[in-house]
């Protein structure tokens, strides 16, 4: 795969991709939207954006980070599936094993990291309000809020039932400290991300990434009378720092779509055995789910991976099409009911044309 193709070389196809997203922005009363198209043999074929960075402010750039939310899931999957590479760790690791020496609940002692990433843990959905709107936010490092948070909740009993789906980004924070544990370096989920994930991508790939709110594009919220608000880019705009490895990632769109290229067959992919792990439906084929992705039988018959994350502000959807072979990616920076029904309507649109000219 070369360097990422920005949608300036390639005005015919992205300016296709660009009157879809004014379409829909117009229809749906949106502030900004964002696309693109990437196959593992050509790179990025389509890119486009439109509308502002914030209402009534300067216009979204193509190179602008957007936050992806849950998306972060399938990421923080890849990550453990390096440290299986690099020796560290492996497939199948109990949390008995991963926090050895420490306390926890005979009912977490036999859950598998497999069961985290694919939501069969028993975690609940979230930590609690009282996590989120204190201890989440005391001011504490980041790394030392995750474990303190992990150690709370392995010491209890799990909140669900083994085995049963339940999305959870309680379970994916637990293995965001997990990758911590058994790397054994002393780096947090933050940096071992980037050494693991980002620095292994390949050239192009991983442009803008970080954890919080994006510097430039902000999210909008419902205002208390109707309309949008921006939220800023503090600390209010995001979750707390502790869930990155469930969902507070951003990324621009060459950046995002060159990352998840690999995911595919083609000159960059990623090793077979860890496709296979990654993006197999967990624990057997009648499951929707893998380790961070969706997983769906389009009108075809074919398979069809896909993800969708938010933190209220913004919403990003990821499609991967195994046939033709291409990764699809919409964002917005509002949330709500137009910008689901938006983000459908686009996507929809996306997946035929990419059918059409990812060939």
């Amino acid at each position: 795969m070369t360097g990422p193709v920005m949608a300036e070389t390639i005005p015919d196809k992205s300016g296709q991709i660009r009157a879809l997203l004014e379409t829909a922005r117009e229809r749906h009363g949106l502030i900004g939207l964002g696309a693109v198209v990437a196959t593992p043999e050509d790179g990025i074929i389509a890119l486009a954006v439109t509308g502002e960075r914030v209402r009534g402010g300067a216009a979204i750039q193509a190179a602008d980070a957007w936050h992806i939310g849950s998306n972060t899931k399938m990421l923080t999957g890849l990550g453990w599936a390096r440290l299986v590479e690099a020796g560290s760790a492996r497939w199948g690791m109990t949390l008995g094993e991963i926090f050895e020496g420490e306390t926890l609940h005979p009912g977490w002692q036999d859950v598998t990291i497999e069961e985290l990433l694919a939501h069969r843990s028993g975690a609940g959905a979230n930590p609690g309000v009282l996590w989120m709107t204190g201890a989440g936010r005391n001011g504490d490092p980041v790394a030392q809020q995750r474990a303190s948070l992990v150690a709370s909740t392995l010491q209890k009993a799990p909140a669900g039932k083994r085995g049963a789906f339940v999305y959870s980004n309680l379970g994916y924070i637990i293995a965001g400290r997990a990758m911590e544990q058994v790397a054994g370096t002393g780096e947090t989920y933050e940096q071992l991300m980037r050494r693991l994930v980002i620095e292994q991508a390949p050239q192009g790939a991983g442009m803008g990434f970080g954890f919080g709110p994006p510097s430039a594009i902000q999210g909008h919220k419902g205002g208390l009378f109707g309309g949008l608000r921006p939220v800023g880019t503090g600390p209010s705009a995001d979750n707390a720092p502790a869930f990155a490895s469930a969902g507070t990632a951003h990324i621009s769109l060459a950046g995002h779509a060159l990352l998840l290229l690999p995911f595919l067959e083609g000159p960059q992919a990623l090793p077979d055995e860890m496709r296979r792990r990654l993006m197999m439906p967990y624990p057997d084929a009648a499951a929707e789910y893998a380790m961070g992705w969706g997983v769906q039988t389009g009108r075809d018959g074919k398979p069809v991976y896909l993800h969708a994350g938010s933190n209220t502000m913004w919403l990003s959807q990821v499609v991967v099409l195994p046939e033709p072979g291409a990764v699809i990616i919409v964002n917005t920076n509002t949330a709500g009911k137009q910008a689901d029904e938006a983000i459908r309507e686009l996507t929809g649109q996306l997946i035929g044309w990419a059918q059409e000219n990812a060939r």
